[in-house]
């Protein structure tokens, strides 16, 4: 009985001692880039902020939106509030339909998915814009609908349509 205890003690520590230096920290790069070139995970990240941090367009098309919709049950059904790739802690999106009420970064990240399949520009006419935005946030049915917004160009435009 009591080599069978022995042998189980000896079988989990060596077990154990394997699965840590199995476990063990690499400190080496890994060999993921391109061309069997090793890079880092740090060095990776910091190629990242520098290509948004530097690129002073929009991946949207815009800089800046402000966005106020009122519905006939709810007179602030739909704010939504970006202030370009550099202050997505600033974005604000309050969608009464949706049950969202959100600040800073988990505004910014329902915004973008909403943003990327806008594609507006300045050229559009207001009904396009109004048509385009009022589909995107789920509100046809609008009372008023104010947007401000600026291009990517500086050129700011502002939007309103009132049904009442």
């Amino acid at each position: 009985m009591r080599a069978k205890k022995q042998i189980t003690l000896a079988t989990i520590l060596l077990s154990s001692t394997m699965l840590i230096a199995a476990c063990g920290n690499n400190d080496e790069p890994e060999e993921n880039g391109p061309n069997g070139t090793a890079f880092e995970e740090e060095q990776d990240e910091a190629v990242d902020e520098s290509l948004t941090s530097d690129n002073p367009e929009s991946e949207f098309g815009f800089r800046f939106l402000n966005l106020h919709i009122s519905t006939p049950d709810n007179e602030d059904a739909i704010i939504a509030e970006y202030y370009g790739n550099s202050s997505k802690t600033e974005s604000v999106y309050k969608n009464m339909h949706a049950a969202a009420d959100v600040e800073g970064d988990a505004a910014y990240t329902l915004l973008e998915q909403v943003f990327t399949d806008l594609q507006l520009t300045q050229d559009m006419s207001k009904e396009e814009v109004i048509r385009r935005v009022t589909m995107a946030f789920d509100a046809a049915d609008y009372t008023n609908f104010n947007l401000e917004i600026e291009y990517e160009d500086g050129e700011t435009k502002t939007y309103s349509d009132s049904k009442e």
